[in-house]
């Protein structure tokens, strides 16, 4: 036997409805659509810091054709890097450079040669007769065939006009490791 529902029982059946229809709404349609929103913000962030690192990259790129623009422009054949294991040369070099000293020593240190660019280190003292000689090694040394750099540098002066000068530093020459 069917029996009549009741008013209070539609009103149940009615409430429950509505909760099954927003159940589904949020279920089936809000929270899918929100995780996809919240993934499509973080997508744009993360393109706009890589566009922001590519802009970056471009700028530091045309700067960097900028300086070889005007590297060649003063100078149509600049100095390169040497090729890696290049030693025999930098101490015929060296050699060359501190005769004019009055003594000297030399104290090589490791060899970085973890990238393409090999990094050489030798320790550096040595002592000439006046400051006028110092300066001199010193540029030879700046103008060399071999792409270096002077590190730590100090210089010391005698107590009187034409004493000896003590300079110590750290040469770093450049090389090219094709392997690196």
């Amino acid at each position: 036997m069917k029996r009549k529902l009741t008013a209070r029982e539609w009103v149940l059946l009615a409430l429950l409805g509505i909760i099954a229809l927003v159940s589904g709404y949020i279920l089936l349609y809000y929270n899918p659509m929100s995780l996809r929103r919240d993934a499509a913000v973080a997508d744009a962030a993360l393109y706009d810091e890589q566009a922001e690192a590519a802009n970056l990259r471009v700028a530091q790129k045309r700067r960097m054709e900028r300086e070889l623009a005007e590297i060649f422009a003063a100078d149509d054949d600049p100095k390169g890097l040497a090729p890696y294991d290049n030693l025999q040369p930098v101490m015929l070099e060296l050699n060359s450079i501190l005769a004019a000293a009055e003594d000297y020593s030399l104290s090589f240190g490791t060899v970085d040669g973890e990238e393409r660019i090999v990094r050489r280190s030798i320790s550096l003292s040595f002592t000439s007769g006046d400051y006028g000689a110092a300066k001199s090694i010193l540029q030879k040394l700046h103008d060399s065939d071999y792409r270096c750099m002077l590190e730590n540098l100090t210089v010391s002066l005698g107590s009187g006009e034409g004493s000896p000068v003590s300079v110590n530093s750290t040469i770093v020459f450049f090389e090219y490791n094709r392997e690196g």
